[in-house]
């Protein structure tokens, strides 16, 4: 529960049947590779565990320590964040050609115009993946939306990028 003045107020004035306060759950998942989505480190299972949250924080390390080893072998959080981007579009790219394969099989047995439609936003998504951008970053319309949240793209997650930053790094 996320404590907020404002909502007691609100709840003793409207005295309402039921009290939902705000609340955020967050996972600390260990790192992302590359080649995840092809199965190195954690690979699928990384990207498994996220593929049905609401939103991604990205913890990048920006702080150098040679007690602390890095992945790639040096420290690069501009890197780090294409990283894990390529592999959330490649793991988006996977899950895509499944869903077209799908679609274009439903299409060729009864044509329904839904499938029809669908896959026309299928496509879309396949050239936005395909030119390394996320499906967050288009404008879509009410009736894509409803097929996109049926979807569960990593790259449709609204994303927060944090930086961790040593005591070195930090400027006063």
């Amino acid at each position: 529960m996320l404590p907020d003045k404002r909502y007691e107020n609100l709840v003793k004035i409207y005295e309402p049947k039921s009290k939902v306060p705000a609340a955020i759950t967050v996972w600390d998942i260990a790192g992302l590779v590359a080649g995840a989505s092809e199965g190195k480190g954690l690979g699928n299972a990384f990207l498994s565990n996220i593929m049905r949250c609401d939103g991604i924080y990205h913890v990048v390390r920006a702080f150098t320590d040679e007690d602390v080893i890095h992945e790639e072998g040096n420290v690069d959080p501009c890197r780090d964040m294409d990283i894990i981007q390529g592999e959330l579009i490649a793991k988006d790219m996977q899950m895509l050609e499944k869903t077209i394969a799908g679609l274009e099989e439903v299409i060729r047995r009864k044509n329904p115009k839904s499938a029809v439609d669908e896959l026309a936003i299928a496509r879309q998504v396949e050239e936005m993946l395909k030119a390394g951008k996320a499906v967050r970053d288009t404008e879509w319309s009410n009736k894509d939306v409803e097929w996109l949240n049926t979807q569960f793209f990593l790259t449709a997650k609204p994303v927060v990028y944090l930086v961790n930053i040593g005591a070195k790094e930090y400027i006063t």
